[in-house]
């Protein structure tokens, strides 16, 4: 007997599931419905990490942070590293939780009126791997907490001033009459004032005054940009965003954030064409 799982994407794949065992056709739609309380891609049942990732839901159906967190990490083995995700759980590098911790938390960091998506997560995360060290016989607990170590104080920072930089800009995001459409169209007539402007990912590089020197990764031009948080910035900040540049002025202003990196991430990040 088989079994056909669809993996849909821009080329649709599909995988054929052949069923030895009496009861594995149903054991098959058990840990696709769990699955999709946490929105993992249907590959992922055909992968390693989704009967364990399935398997550590099971334990906790009614955790909702636990559910959260395997949410954002089933993205990231399924979607995010698609198919350069390591073939098993011993192969995977320092480097797979490194770009996890520092370049793909920071990307889908979200806003949230407590300002602690960060912190959760990786409270979440050393829980994973403590578990996953037990099951599966890896160690990964000491590196992933020194990541996490090390990466806490400055990821904490990082969601503090993407939360400030998009609050600012859409400052009733947490009001329940929160208009998108209205702030967007707000946003959209204040660029018309600009006769130039520029979307980049820029990493902080120095300090002039109330003034902030952003050094553009893909062009290497540097913009004396106004509008930045002084206080709120070191020169191991990346941001992605808009700047823009009004006709006889030198100084550009901070005109929209979509996401604030450490440095440490800048070797992961993937850089648009």
């Amino acid at each position: 007997m088989k079994g056909r799982i669809v993996h849909e994407d821009s080329n649709t794949r599909i995988w054929l599931q052949e069923f030895k065992q009496p009861g594995e056709h149903t054991e098959l739609l058990e840990n696709l419905k769990i699955s999709q309380e946490f929105n993992m891609r249907p590959r992922g049942l055909m992968e390693y990490y989704g009967k364990d990732l399935i398997a550590y839901k099971k334990e906790q159906m009614a955790n909702e942070k636990r559910n959260d967190f395997l949410r954002t990490f089933s993205h990231y083995m399924t979607d995010h590293l698609e198919d350069d995700c390591p073939p098993s759980w011993k192969e995977c590098p320092a480097s797979f939780w490194e770009e996890l911790i520092f370049a793909y938390l920071p990307h889908y960091t979200k806003i949230t009126p407590k300002k602690n998506y960060s912190e959760t997560f990786l409270l979440q995360l050393r829980k994973f791997v403590r578990w996953l060290d037990k099951r599966k016989d890896t160690a990964f607990l000491s590196l992933v907490d020194g990541y996490i170590s090390d990466g806490t104080p400055i990821l904490k920072k990082c969601e503090g001033l993407l939360n400030y930089l998009f609050l600012k800009d859409f400052p009733r995001f947490h009001h329940s009459d929160w208009d998108l459409e209205e702030d967007q169209k707000r946003w959209e007539e204040s660029l018309e004032k600009y006769r130039t402007t520029i979307d980049g990912m820029f990493q902080v590089s120095a300090f002039a005054d109330e003034c902030v020197i952003l050094k553009d990764l893909n062009t290497h031009h540097t913009y004396l940009t106004k509008s930045l948080p002084v206080n709120k910035l070191s020169t191991k900040t990346i941001i992605t965003g808009t700047i823009g540049q009004k006709s006889h002025e030198l100084v550009w202003d901070w005109l929209a954030t979509i996401n604030v990196f450490p440095q440490k991430g800048e070797k992961y990040i993937r850089r648009p064409n």
